[in-house]
């Protein structure tokens, strides 16, 4: 009963790590970023900069200290997020797409449609002069 082994390969571990981006316009980043990252990044640093009114009052250096700080760890802190096993941005897809779905479900791609109701007709199912059976 000892036949021959059977080796197969798996490449389960290459899709645990997340896509990286390490090269921006052919700018090589300081160090790798995922999607999710470069989102937070560039989310925080625009509403920095919409909000500069508010919060640039600070004394000396630590308006810059603040610029540059706070959109790193919102960054550095997506990076370690998990929501139900997911990264925050698949989590957000995955809601995008519940919300979006058709309300009565989909059949080959499409959304199902309620079918019309057809009338077979007005009089009774039977031969002519046929006697009725009661039911039961």
């Amino acid at each position: 009963m000892s036949g021959p082994m059977l080796q197969c390969r798996t490449y389960t571990h290459a899709r645990r790590f997340p896509i990286v981006i390490g090269r921006i316009g052919g700018y090589a980043l300081p160090t790798p970023l995922t999607p999710t990252q470069v989102v937070a990044l560039v989310g925080v640093a625009a509403i920095e900069l919409s909000t500069r009114h508010v919060w640039a009052r600070l004394p000396g250096a630590l308006d810059l200290v603040v610029a540059l700080l706070l959109p790193v760890a919102a960054a550095w802190t997506v990076r370690h997020a998990v929501v139900e096993g997911r990264s925050p941005m698949r989590f957000a897809v995955g809601v995008l797409t519940y919300l979006l779905r058709p309300r009565r479900g989909s059949r080959a791609g499409r959304p199902v449609r309620p079918t019309r109701p057809v009338l077979i007709g007005a009089g009774p199912v039977g031969r002519p002069g046929q006697r009725r059976v009661p039911a039961g």
